[in-house]
């Protein structure tokens, strides 16, 4: 089987389709006649069945645009907002259950992630069994390329805080701490107890 190369520009309301090794020209409604077309044109011209002709379409031109390249970034950009979406999970799951460790409300966590409190506590609980931490999130996003924001103040934004720019060329940031894991009876339990020591401290109006 032998591969021709083609070309596409759009003429008017066609697909104009090049063969150049042929000097053959032919035409398609739509980008998705194109191979087609340009195969029925080739197995024509040299009189051999179409079982055994390949086309490869190198250039799309439309108003100026090489369609090809606009193809290639595209899917090029869906990759990698998948890839962040899928960061922006993890970042936000770690930081919720740091952050709950820590004894901040679930409400002002949610506050602070733009998710329900509802989806907060969901998000404490995915992060239960999972064996990487919040450091080892940072670690990821910085890894990717074009994900240092600059400020206007001249400020370097990394994710997780803002250093200046001396301090974001000096190395990856310092991995946060993060509490030992408990489980929710326990964590439960440690509120209890601080809530009892608070109340406790409050003399109530019976004391003389």
């Amino acid at each position: 089987m032998k591969t021709y190369e083609a070309t596409v520009a759009r003429e008017g309301r066609w697909w104009m389709v090049e063969i150049p090794e042929l000097d053959g020209l032919t035409q398609a409604r739509r980008l998705d006649e194109v191979e087609q077309a340009a195969r029925e044109y080739v197995a024509v011209t040299v009189d051999v069945p179409m079982s055994q002709v390949a086309v490869e379409i190198s250039g799309i031109e439309a108003a100026g645009h090489d369609l090809l390249d606009a193809k290639t970034l595209v899917e090029d950009l869906r990759t990698q907002a998948g890839r962040l979406e899928s960061l922006v999970a993890d970042f936000s799951r770690e930081l919720a259950a740091v952050l709950t460790d820590a004894d901040v409300p679930v409400r002002d966590v949610s506050k602070v992630l733009g998710v329900s409190h509802q989806r907060v506590s969901q998000l404490v609980q995915e992060s239960e069994g999972v064996t990487s931490g919040l450091a080892d999130v940072v670690r990821q996003i910085n890894a990717q390329p074009d994900l240092v924001i600059h400020g206007k103040d001249g400020r370097v934004l990394r994710i997780v805080e803002v250093v200046s720019a001396k301090s974001a060329e000096a190395g990856p940031i310092a991995d946060p701490p993060r509490p030992a894991a408990r489980s929710p009876r326990k964590r439960a339990a440690a509120k209890s107890s601080k809530r009892g020591k608070r109340l406790a401290a409050v003399p109530t109006s019976d004391e003389g």
